[in-house]
């Protein structure tokens, strides 16, 4: 089973003042459209399916405990404040104690878990803590991504070479990039 995102992250990766001097608009009157195009420029790399594999600002995940795990394989890097909760029928979440979850490198070792196991996931927190936490090349990935969609609104350009996504962007993630092994 896939991971799936229970908390999503809180606030802008990038201020619209600096996205704004990125596009060249020299008034707010876009504003919400730059924004719209941040949060799809994050969620474009943000994630267990974006670019990255990897979160980009703190926000919490669950993994479904399926069988009788006793290992589970870690979505991201940087997962931590892990816990075994259940998800009930209704959608809430509650903890369940007495379950001991340790963290091995790329696995979390689950250990006393009870014997109903009907809707237990392990829940972990990953991303960056705060966007000054963010390390600058993807920041500025996101900028260039932002400005990228901001001047090629359309699918189609006539005349010139089309890209999906700016070269620049590519290097810029490379080194953050998560590969499973």
């Amino acid at each position: 089973m896939r991971p799936f995102r229970v908390e999503a992250p809180q606030g802008a990766l990038v201020p619209v003042e600096e996205l704004r001097q990125q596009v060249r608009a020299d008034t707010d009157e876009q504003d919400s459209l730059i924004e719209a195009y941040e949060r799809s420029a994050v969620d474009f790399l943000d994630g267990y399916t974006g670019r990255l594999g990897r979160c980009i600002l703190r926000q919490k995940w669950a993994l479904p405990l399926i069988g009788n795990p006793e290992a589970v394989f870690l979505p991201f890097p940087d997962c931590r404040e892990f816990a075994i909760e259940r998800l009930d029928d209704r959608g809430g979440w509650a903890p369940v104690t007495g379950v001991t979850v340790t963290r091995m490198e790329d696995y979390a070792l689950l250990m006393d878990l009870p014997g109903d196991r009907t809707g237990l996931h392990l829940t972990c927190r990953a991303g960056w803590a705060t966007a000054e936490d963010v390390p600058d090349n993807l920041k500025q990935a996101v900028r260039l991504l932002v400005a990228h969609w901001f001047d090629n609104r359309a699918a189609v350009t006539t005349g010139q070479a089309a890209h999906q996504v700016p070269m620049a962007v590519d290097a810029m993630i490379a080194p953050l990039v998560h590969v499973f092994v």
